[in-house]
């Protein structure tokens, strides 16, 4: 009989031990603690001997206790006796927890809203870019494909002619696996070329002209919130613009052209 009530014991030690930690206690401030509450009110030494563990320890978790109101000390003959404080104080501590949390969640909704701020602003932010060379035009025209539409305006077959039939064909290819949708504005003398079935003849894209006496050697890119103008002259530029605003009056600009033009 003895032999079960000290085994259910050790596991009721055990139990609390474990959610004593959970409270934010280490293994060896809830060893102290429950030590303590066994003994009563009592001097070092015996805490020292009921836990097994040095002096110096002993008094230095007794001190972390006393600093989270767990134990506290009463002189008797200048002797210190240390005892614990009642353990309805730990819900205290849980409620302490809950208070800072909840000034936590408080405080990080407000900074939340700022960081959404700061961000609403950068996307109404304009930068404006500009191009040069070859190389630097396929830079443009690789970041078409994060869109999911492409307008085009113009161009006349010249964005095959600079970038060559190699980056051509592999620009559609990549814009077809990426599911990237392009309408595009151009010359009627691009009708029935290769140019023309790239655009027109795939699910993906649709092509309307514009007589060709209104060509030049410019072409616009309309995606996201960006507006690209290529220049295609022997070293082409491209000027690229980031703005929303910019981009929607373009996008609409577009759409007026495509609704009168041919098919």
């Amino acid at each position: 009989m003895t032999t079960f009530i000290y085994a259910g014991l050790f596991r009721l030690i055990m139990v609390t031990s474990f959610a004593l930690e959970r409270l934010g206690l280490t293994s060896i401030e809830a060893k102290v603690y429950i030590a303590l509450l066994k003994i009563g009110s009592t001097t070092s030494g015996p805490l020292v001997k009921k836990t097994e563990l040095h002096r110096a320890t002993v008094y230095d978790v007794l001190k972390r206790l006393m600093e989270k109101g767990l134990v506290n000390f009463i002189v008797k003959e200048k002797t210190k006796y240390f005892q614990a404080t009642a353990p309805s104080h730990l819900l205290d501590i849980v409620l302490k927890e809950k208070e800072d949390l909840e000034k936590k969640e408080e405080e990080l909704r407000k900074a939340v809203k700022e960081l959404e701020q700061i961000q609403e602003l950068s996307k109404n932010k304009e930068v404006a870019q500009i191009f040069q060379g070859i190389r630097a035009v396929k830079t443009v025209y690789n970041d078409t494909l994060n869109a999911d539409e492409i307008l085009i305006f113009g161009s006349g077959g010249k964005f095959k002619e600079k970038v060559g039939a190699a980056f051509f064909k592999k620009y559609i290819e990549v814009r077809m696996r990426k599911k990237v949708q392009v309408r595009h504005l151009v010359s009627d003398r691009a009708r029935g070329t290769e140019f023309d079935y790239a655009y027109y003849k795939n699910k993906l894209g649709q092509s309307k002209f514009y007589p060709a006496e209104y060509e030049n050697p410019t072409s616009m890119l309309i995606y996201g919130d960006k507006v690209a103008t290529i220049i295609w002259i022997e070293t082409p530029i491209a000027f690229v613009i980031e703005s929303k605003e910019a981009a929607d009056a373009q996008r609409n600009h577009f759409e007026m052209v495509w609704n009168i033009a041919k098919k």
